[in-house]
């Protein structure tokens, strides 16, 4: 078990990548130190590409009204 601590409150698995909203709304994208840019993958693509796409109002909003429309059942 690993007994790491951090200032952000929390531990990311082994390997992993997450993108965190912060109490203050801001974003913050995190990935492994040792991955080389061959070895990204296209969901961790993802996070950071929503990560850059979240600074337009624009897309923002386009993707709060998708959600909004959606039919979950």
């Amino acid at each position: 078990m690993h007994s790491i601590t951090t200032d952000h409150g929390s531990i990311l698995p082994l390997g992993s990548s997450a993108l965190v909203l912060d109490k203050t709304g801001k974003l913050s994208f995190y990935m492994p130190n040792e991955v080389s840019d061959a070895d990204i993958s296209p969901m961790v693509q993802l996070l950071a590409a929503v990560l850059i796409r979240s600074e337009d109002p624009d897309w923002v909003a386009e993707m709060i009204s998708s959600l909004e429309a959606a039919d979950w059942t």
